[in-house]
């Protein structure tokens, strides 16, 4: 590991929203890209479970298909685009049974946002985590997949119950799923 001092960051709710000190002038995400077998399927997950917005297609059109361009989206989710491209190869590198953490991709919502969102995940019928404390940070997650095995989180860095949390594990293959269940 190269000469890194650890040590953990200023945990104030928002403070690292308030600085730019990256030495080479990076900010924010502008946008993740998720490949995918069945774009009008990952198009109406990210749409009615994320609440993302169309903002950008490319792909579909005579001229696109041409270029060799695959189909893909750009949904605005919060301030973050998230692009969803299909494979051109219909392969695509997920396994919904990969008990590993990465790669996810984490919103952040409010304290109460959490538990609704967790709500409405489960009234969706998207298995999702119990909310959970990670150990040495104040901040309170919940997991979940696309049909498809893309791993997200939903987090809150607001203070958050104790009692109403759990520090365990995120069994991944338990939150596999077909949502929208045959519609």
């Amino acid at each position: 590991m190269p000469d890194v001092k650890l040590a953990n960051r200023d945990p104030r709710v928002g403070q690292r929203y308030e600085t730019e000190d990256n030495e080479f002038g990076l900010r924010n995400m502008d946008h993740f890209a998720l490949e995918t077998r069945n774009i009008e399927l990952m198009v109406r997950f990210i749409g009615e479970v994320l609440g993302g917005q169309p903002y950008y297609y490319a792909g579909f059109d005579e001229a696109d298909k041409a270029a060799g361009r695959v189909k893909h989206i750009f949904l605005r989710v919060g301030n973050v685009l998230v692009q969803c491209a299909e494979s051109k190869d219909g392969k695509v590198a997920l396994d919904k049974n990969n008990p590993n953490v990465s790669p996810h991709w984490a919103f952040t919502v409010s304290a109460v946002d959490l538990d609704r969102n967790i709500a409405r995940l489960r009234k969706l019928g998207i298995p999702c985590t119990d909310p959970i404390q990670h150990r040495g940070l104040d901040v309170t997650s919940a997991y979940f997949q696309s049909p498809e095995g893309h791993k997200f989180e939903i987090c809150t860095w607001e203070p958050y119950p104790e009692h109403k949390a759990k520090h365990m594990r995120i069994d991944w293959p338990s939150l596999a799923h077909d949502w929208p269940h045959g519609k």
